[in-house]
C-alpha cells in the first residue's frame, strides 16, 4: 500500500470536519410555502368576513361622515385628525390611509361590513406571505423551514384576532405591511438607483400615514444592518438617511394637521387609562408590569379581552410580584442578547425588535389613550416569535438543514395547532358587540367598562317579549352594579342603572341611583328629567315638579317629561304654573293630544273656561271622533257662558 502524503492527509481531514451548511434555496419550495401560508391565513380568518361592525368600527366607518361621503370625503380625511369625522376628540392622531380605504370601500358598497372585513383578511393574508419572503432574505444562512415556522406561529397567534376581526385595526395591518415592504425594498435597492430610493421612501411614508408607531421601525432597520449584517454604524445610518428625511416631512405634516384644528387636545381620564389613577412611582411600576404582560401574551396568550381599563390592571408597587417578574425577564433578555450578539445575532435582533416596537405603548415613558390592548402586541410579537423559533431550531441543531422532519418543526407545528384552535374560538367572539361583550365579562371581570358595556347591551330589550325583556333588564342592572362596585365614580353606570330600575318598576331604586349620578354630574339636565319621572311614579309631586323644572331644560326633553311636570303642578293645585308648562310642551310636540287635554284641564281648573273651551275645540276639530274632547268643550263653554258654542256643539253629544 502506498504511503499517503502527510499534507494531503491533513487537508483531507480538515475538509471532512468542516461544517457543511446546507441551505434550502429551492424557489419551488419557497413558492409553495408562500401560497400555502397566504391561503391558510385567509382561511383561518375567513369566518370574520360575515361579522358586523364592532366597537370603534362605529366611529371610523358606520357613523363617520367623511367615510360615508365616499370618494368625496377623501380630502377631509387627509386634512383632519383621526376621529374628526365622528366626534371632536383630538387625540393627536393622524392616520388617513386606513380611513381613505374605508371611504373607498363604502363608496363601492355602502354600509356593508363584509367588504371591510374581506379587505382586512386579504391584507393579513398578503402580510403573512410577504413576511415569509422577507424572512428568507433576512435569514439567508438558515433553512427555509425556520422562516416557515416563524411565519406559521405568527400567523395563527390568537392576539392577532383583534387586528383582523376589528375593522378599525386596519391601521395596525397597514403599518406593519408597509414596514415589511419597506424592508424588502431596502434589501433589493440597487446602489445609485434613485428610483429604488424613491420607492423605499414612499413605502415608508405609507407606513407612517397608517399609524404613528411606524416611526419605531427606523431603529429596527438600522439595528438589523449593524447587528445582523455587521455593517458599521455609519454605513447603517447612511441607509436610513432618505427615510429620516421623509419622517421629518411626515412629522411636520402630522403636527400641522393636529394643531391647525381648533379642537383642544383630548384629556384622558383614569377610565381610559387606569395608570392615570396611579400615584407617584406606582405609575412606572405598573407600566413595567404591563410590559411583562405583553411579553407573556406574546408567548402564552390567554384570557384575551377587548378591554383592560379600570381596574382590570390595578396600580402596583415595585415590590409586587408581576413587577419583580418583569424585571427578572428584562435581565434575562439582556443576558440572552449579550450572549447571542456574536454567535446568533438573529436571536438578539428578535428580542430587541420586540422591546423597541412595544416601547411606546407600555405607558412607562408616556401615557397613551389605553391601559393595555391585544392589538398592540401584533407587530412586536414577531420579535419574540423569531427569537424563540431560531433558538428552538438551534437547540435541535436543525437551523441549517434542508430536512423539515425535526423536533423543532414538530414543536412549532404543535404550537401552531394550539394557537389555531384559540384563534378560531376568538374569531367567533368578535362576531358582534353582543358576543364580544358577553364573552369578555369573563375575561376581564375587574374592568368597570366591560361590565358597563354589557349592561348597555342588555338594556336593549325592545324586540323581546315582556318575560325575556325583564330577564335582560335584571342582567343589565347586575352589570351596572358590578361596574359601580369597581368604580364608584362611574357616572354612566349610575345613570343607566337608574333607567334600568325605572323600566323594572323599581322606582325608589331608580331615584336613588339617578340622584347619585346627579351628585357626580349636577350640570346634566337630562338626569333631572329622569329623577322627576321617578318621583312622579311614586306620586311625590312636589319633588317631581322641582326636578322636572330643570329636566325640561334638557334639549332632548320628552313629551312625558313635560306632561309629568305639568301634572305634578296640577296635582299640587298650582294650575297657573301648569298652564305654561303644557303650552311649551305643545310648542315642541304640537300633535300630542294628551298634552293638549292636560292644558285644557289646567285652564278649566284655573277657572279660565273660555281658554279651556278653545283648547278642547281645537282637539275636536282635528279629530271629530274624540267624544271626550267634545264633552269637555261643551262643559267649558257652558261655564264660560258662551251660549253660541254650546248651541253649536251641544247637540252633537246626543
Amino acid at each position: 500500500m502506498p504511503k499517503k502524503n502527510a499534507s494531503s492527509t491533513k487537508q483531507s481531514s480538515q475538509k471532512a470536519t468542516a461544517p457543511v451548511v446546507l441551505v434550502d434555496n429551492s424557489q419551488l419550495i419557497q413558492r409553495r410555502i408562500f401560497w400555502m401560508l397566504s391561503i391558510a391565513a385567509f382561511v383561518l380568518f375567513g369566518s370574520t368576513i360575515q361579522h358586523g361592525f364592532v366597537l370603534d368600527d362605529l366611529a371610523v366607518i358606520e357613523n363617520n361622515r367623511f367615510v360615508q361621503e365616499g370618494f368625496g370625503g377623501i380630502p377631509d380625511l387627509f386634512s383632519t385628525f383621526y376621529w374628526k369625522g365622528f366626534w371632536d376628540a383630538n387625540a393627536g392622531l393622524y392616520r388617513p390611509l386606513s380611513m381613505v380605504m374605508f371611504a373607498i370601500e363604502w363608496a363601492i358598497s355602502p354600509n356593508t361590513p363584509a367588504i371591510h372585513h374581506f379587505v382586512n383578511v386579504l391584507l393579513y393574508a398578503l402580510t403573512i406571505g410577504l413576511l415569509f419572503k422577507l424572512l428568507i432574505k433576512l435569514l439567508p444562512n438558515y433553512s427555509v423551514w425556520v422562516s416557515f415556522a416563524i411565519t406559521l406561529v405568527f400567523m395563527v397567534h390568537p392576539s392577532h384576532t383583534e387586528v383582523v376581526a376589528n375593522i378599525k385595526s386596519r391601521d395596525e395591518i397597514l403599518c406593519f405591511l408597509f414596514f415589511l415592504l419597506t424592508f424588502q425594498s431596502i434589501l433589493k435597492a440597487r446602489k445609485g438607483k434613485t428610483i429604488d430610493t424613491v420607492k423605499t421612501v414612499l413605502l415608508f411614508l405609507a407606513c407612517l400615514l397608517s399609524k404613528e408607531a411606524g416611526i419605531m421601525y427606523l431603529p429596527i432597520l438600522g439595528l438589523y444592518f449593524w447587528m445582523v449584517k455587521s455593517e458599521s454604524i455609519g454605513s447603517a445610518f447612511k441607509r436610513l438617511v432618505p427615510l429620516l428625511i421623509i419622517t421629518g416631512a411626515w412629522l411636520i405634516l402630522h403636527q400641522l394637521v393636529i394643531h391647525s384644528d381648533p379642537t383642544p387636545p383630548i384629556q384622558y381620564g383614569y377610565h381610559d387609562n387606569s395608570l392615570i389613577a396611579c400615584e407617584n412611582g406606582s405609575r412606572y411600576a405598573t407600566g413595567i408590569s404591563i410590559l411583562g404582560r405583553y411579553i407573556l401574551e406574546s408567548v402564552a396568550p390567554y384570557n384575551l379581552s377587548y378591554d383592560y381599563s379600570y381596574n382590570q390592571i390595578p396600580c402596583l408597587s415595585f415590590t409586587s410580584l408581576p413587577v419583580i417578574g418583569t424585571l427578572a425577564a428584562l435581565i434575562l433578555s439582556a443576558m440572552i442578547v449579550i450572549k447571542t450578539r456574536k454567535s446568533k445575532p438573529e436571536i438578539a435582533f428578535g428580542i430587541l425588535f420586540f422591546f423597541i416596537t412595544i416601547a411606546l405603548v407600555t405607558n412607562i415613558f408616556s401615557l397613551i389613550g389605553t391601559t393595555y390592548a391585544n392589538r398592540l402586541v401584533y407587530a412586536p410579537s414577531l420579535g419574540i416569535i423569531m427569537a424563540f423559533v431560531i433558538g428552538l431550531f438551534t437547540l435541535f441543531k436543525a437551523q441549517q438543514t434542508e430536512k423539515w422532519q425535526s423536533g423543532a418543526i414538530l414543536i412549532s407545528g404543535l404550537i401552531g395547532i394550539g394557537f389555531s384552535v384559540q384563534t378560531i374560538q376568538r374569531n367567533q367572539v368578535w362576531e358582534s358587540n353582543a358576543t364580544l361583550f358577553a364573552a369578555d365579562v369573563q375575561n376581564s371581570p375587574n374592568s368597570a367598562r366591560v361590565h358597563f358595556n354589557n349592561g348597555v347591551l342588555k338594556m336593549n330589550t325592545d324586540e323581546l317579549d315582556s318575560i325575556a325583556a325583564r330577564q335582560q333588564l335584571l342582567v343589565a342592572a347586575s352589570s351596572f352594579k358590578k361596574a359601580i362596585s369597581i368604580d364608584s365614580l362611574d357616572v354612566g353606570s349610575y345613570i343607566d342603572l337608574g333607567v334600568t330600575c325605572f323600566r323594572l318598576n323599581q322606582f325608589e331604586q331608580s331615584i336613588f341611583y339617578t340622584q347619585k349620578a346627579i351628585d357626580l354630574n349636577p350640570k346634566d339636565t337630562s338626569l333631572y328629567a329622569n329623577l322627576g319621572d321617578g318621583y312622579f311614579m311614586i306620586n311625590d309631586f312636589d319633588r317631581s315638579a322641582k326636578a322636572l323644572k330643570k329636566g325640561v331644560l334638557w334639549k332632548d326633553a320628552t313629551p312625558t317629561n313635560y306632561k309629568h311636570y305639568g301634572i305634578s303642578l296640577f296635582n299640587l293645585k298650582r294650575y297657573k304654573e301648569a298652564i305654561p308648562v303644557f303650552q311649551k310642551g305643545l310648542q315642541k310636540f304640537p300633535d300630542d293630544v294628551e298634552m293638549a287635554s292636560n292644558l285644557g284641564n289646567s285652564y278649566g281648573a284655573a277657572a279660565n273656561f273660555g281658554e279651556a273651551g278653545q283648547v278642547f275645540e281645537t282637539i275636536y276639530t282635528k279629530d271629530s271622533s274624540n267624544v271626550n274632547a267634545l264633552r269637555l268643550m261643551v262643559i267649558s263653554y257652558e261655564q264660560a257662558g258662551n251660549k253660541a258654542k254650546v248651541t253649536q256643539y251641544g247637540p252633537l253629544l246626543k
